[in-house]
């Protein structure tokens, strides 16, 4: 199902405050993981329902796809089912707003300090979160290549097909929140919208991860550089997306057995075959698989380096001492950015590029974090730009943003109308690189949704890669 721009049409726009004011003034401190992104970032996401209220939310799975063929041949869009999603949308709103009490960071707008603008800070002023209610000319169909979620930008939507689907369509902003912080609070909202009360209240303290005073730089930097400041890289990639080739995102499905045997295929490698050697899981192999098959198919010769780009929480007693709250909201997550030979990768193994990436997690450790969390204080203090160390110029296609979002609750969200049937993630890749992100199913377990996006002629090559192919099936 294609849902072009001109099927989807706006019924309404507002701006949701917090129920109760926000006392005033209300100037909120950054991590340096938050404030160092040279410019704004967002996540924009789709959550896909059946209409609410329907015999689809009461039956099995395996009956999806009859359900998806009678919605396409009985479009109910008239102006009673507009006023009932009128009313649902506005409901959405009120429980929003509720929620944007203990939130309410989130309603509040970014600010770069007047005297030193590489430091920025979050002003919680009660500016509100915009919701756009629209009504697609379309049936939802398949979800899962539906490209309606690129209209996002610049706003987030609740969306009605005409087969009484609901598309709920978020843009987070990553400098505030990333995935361990967005989707529990999504499945917060989903709560309230149920009547049902909030559960630990989020905590928006960051000074477990500030800069230690003096700021002490004991380890190298490697994953974050001095960076141009903000106009000028939004305005020189703007230039190099005019004659970048188009890109194109994909959805694979990498069903259970099919990660043993990738798993397997790793561990069968000579840099795995160690006995000491603990076996890979599956965010190893699955990288190394992206990591290894996007190299072959991008155009850069064996000695030139390709930088794989990941993220890597800070949560979690083994990572951090004191142990970041579980309940604490935003950004708090490292970016590693790896980078080898792309002939190295290309000619070995895939248990080589599985190694490289075991051995760069392992080395993340708290100093070698903290180091460039001081790093970047010493910058920005000093007026210096800093940002991750992407490949330059940032268009060269020499690189792979990647990401996971497995252990996150993403198809807990639920608004009383049942589970997401489907999930989409809208990766935002630099002109001529790549993104992938590897994403749980509806079935749960070890089951796998991976979205990649590459160039169009590299993605026709990806979707020949034999090797690929044996583990990834095209959606």
């Amino acid at each position: 199902m294609v849902a072009s721009i001109s099927s989807v049409r706006s019924v309404s726009v507002s701006t949701v405050v917090p129920q109760i004011p926000t006392r005033q003034p209300c100037v909120l401190a950054l991590s340096n993981f938050q404030s160092y992104f040279s410019f704004e970032r967002y996540i924009k996401q789709v959550f896909y329902f059946s209409a609410p209220g329907s015999s689809a939310l009461k039956q099995h799975d395996d009956q999806e796809e009859e359900e998806e063929d009678q919605e396409q041949k009985s479009p109910r869009i008239d102006n009673h089912d507009e006023e009932e999603f009128q009313r649902l949308v506005c409901s959405m709103r009120e429980s929003l707003s509720r929620l944007l009490v203990p939130y309410y960071p989130l309603a509040g707008r970014m600010r770069r300090r007047e005297r030193l603008t590489t430091i920025q800070e979050l002003h919680c002023n009660d500016a509100g979160v915009m919701v756009v209610a629209a009504m697609a000319n379309t049936a939802l169909g398949d979800a899962r290549q539906c490209p309606i979620e690129h209209e996002l930008y610049p706003e987030p939507r609740v969306t009605k097909f005409q087969c009484g689907g609901i598309a709920v369509g978020v843009l987070t902003c990553e400098n505030i929140l990333d995935a361990s912080s967005s989707f529990p609070f999504l499945r917060a909202w989903g709560e309230i919208h149920r009547g049902l009360a909030l559960g630990v209240a989020p905590s928006f303290d960051s000074s477990v991860l500030k800069p230690r005073d003096p700021p002490q730089v004991n380890l190298p930097v490697r994953d974050y550089v001095v960076a141009p400041p903000p106009a000028s890289t939004v305005e020189a990639m703007a230039k190099s997306s005019q004659d970048a080739i188009p890109d194109r995102q994909r959805l694979f499905h990498i069903a259970p057995d099919r990660v043993r045997e990738l798993v397997a295929e790793v561990q069968r490698g000579r840099f795995f075959s160690s006995r000491d050697e603990p076996p890979p899981s599956s965010f190893e192999a699955i990288s190394a698989m992206i990591w290894k098959c996007v190299a072959d198919v991008k155009d850069l010769d064996d000695s030139e380096s390709m930088t794989y780009i990941y993220a890597l929480s800070t949560k979690g007693p083994k990572r951090w001492s004191p142990e970041i709250p579980s309940h604490y909201c935003g950004s708090s997550a490292h970016i590693p950015c790896l980078a080898a030979p792309v002939g190295e990768i290309r000619k070995n193994h895939i248990s080589h590029a599985a190694k490289l990436l075991r051995d760069d997690i392992q080395s993340a450790t708290q100093e070698r974090i903290q180091s460039a969390i001081d790093w970047m204080e010493l910058h920005l203090r000093a007026g210096i730009f800093v940002d991750d160390n992407f490949p330059l110029p940032r268009w060269s296609g020499r690189a792979i943003n990647s990401n996971s979002l497995t252990a996150f609750p993403i198809y807990e969200l639920d608004f009383g109308w049942g589970r997401p049937r489907h999930f989409s993630f809208v990766l935002d890749a630099e002109p001529g690189s790549g993104a992938a992100i590897l994403l749980p199913t509806r079935d749960g377990g070890r089951d796998r949704h991976l979205a990649i996006r590459l160039p169009e002629n590299q993605m026709k090559k990806l979707l020949e890669h034999q090797f690929f192919l044996k583990f990834a099936t095209p959606v």
